[in-house]
């Protein structure tokens, strides 16, 4: 249940995951490892090098997307928050989508 006592400290809020260095670092990580694999499957010459070279940069790649889709998610998400608190800080309170009578 939430509080709406004055004296109860807010724990403080964490960063948002778009805001952080991680996820950019681990999405070129990822990138750069494919193409690295990408490379190793250009250079390889048997079969087998072959195969193995393409199952590891496609997991590479599919790890950047992955990460890729979750760091745009999050962007827009925090994008959404900054308008939805906009908006709010507009009005008097939440909007009910409801005009006043008189």
């Amino acid at each position: 249940m939430i509080s709406n006592d004055p004296r109860v400290p807010w724990l403080p809020r964490a960063s948002h995951p778009a805001d952080g260095s991680t996820l950019p670092l681990y999405m070129v990580f990822f990138f750069l490892l494919g193409l690295v694999g990408f490379m190793i499957y250009g250079l390889s010459d048997g079969e087998g090098a072959l195969i193995l070279a393409s199952i590891i940069s496609g997991v590479f790649f599919a790890c950047f997307l992955i990460l890729f889709a979750i760091y745009w998610i999050g962007y827009l998400l925090k994008g959404h928050a900054i308008w939805l608190a906009e908006r709010q800080a507009g009005s008097d309170g939440p909007s009910t989508g409801q005009q006043p009578e008189d």
